[in-house]
């Protein structure tokens, strides 16, 4: 007989990052809060991350809900994607191999929502800048009308239902960087959201989506298209280029 299905299915993509990754597994064993399995999607890495995360395995009270694949895969969504077909969680999480739980608490937080049944359960985050300075708490509540602007929600850390995959399908892998910001576009408007305005991560903006914003506009923009059209998808360009160039005169970028 399996082992009955948990609250939160947990999914980290990673690539030869085990220093990273060691930081937050160490943040999720401290949390209080333990209903959940771990999904680590791994590319064909060489650095010595399977045997970290068999370490970690083997220190955890049930080491089976601990799952380690490691495949060569295309990107972030493509990994994703191979734990969607495995997460048995009624709720979903993706989280960055370099991001890190605040406290002890954060993720009993953001879990107790759950109880809500709400399709989608959004947070914030603190955002750090690589050399280690605090930058903002940043994320918002769903708002339809804001999505289809630009990505106004916190994703990492975020709870989802896993039926929503169902609904709308899997990310699409040939997106490298705004595959999140596209699937959430094929969601309908009108959804049970419910939103709380406690950090829950640690988040270093050192990644792609924060040091390639020319690349991040240009996939948002083919997003947009894809779903709302030619010209308010340039309208939404013109008015994301505004809105960075803003946070980099005040310091946020």
């Amino acid at each position: 007989m399996s082992a009955a299905a948990p609250r939160l299915s947990i999914l980290v993509a990673t690539w030869n990052c085990a220093a990273l990754l060691r930081g937050f597994l160490a943040s999720l064993a401290a949390q209080s809060w333990s209903d959940w399995e771990l999904l680590l999607l791994d590319n064909a890495s060489s650095d010595g991350s399977a045997e970290l995360v068999e370490e970690f395995r083997r220190g955890l009270p049930q080491p089976g809900r601990l799952h380690w694949s490691s495949q060569p895969d295309r990107g972030i969504y493509d990994a994703w994607n191979r734990g969607l077909e495995r997460a048995r969680g009624t709720y979903l999480s993706f989280i960055g191999a370099d991001d890190t739980f605040l406290g002890p608490l954060s993720l009993a937080r953001i879990a107790a929502l759950s109880g809500t049944e709400a399709d989608l359960i959004t947070a914030r985050n603190a955002y750090h800048a690589p050399d280690g300075r605090f930058l903002r708490h940043w994320g918002s509540s769903w708002q339809w009308r804001r999505m289809r602007q630009s990505m106004n929600i916190a994703h990492p850390g975020m709870l989802i239902r896993r039926e929503l995959f169902e609904r709308v399908g899997c990310f699409d892998p040939g997106f490298r960087i705004c595959g999140d910001y596209e699937w959430f576009l094929r969601l309908p408007g009108e959804l049970r959201t419910v939103h709380s305005s406690d950090p829950i991560l640690r988040v270093v903006q050192a990644g792609v989506s924060h040091t390639r914003i020319d690349a991040v506009f240009a996939e948002t923009f083919r997003a947009q298209r894809r779903h709302l059209g030619l010209m308010p998808s340039l309208g939404c360009w013109a008015l994301n280029w505004a809105k960075y160039g803003r946070r980099r005169l005040i310091g946020l970028a």
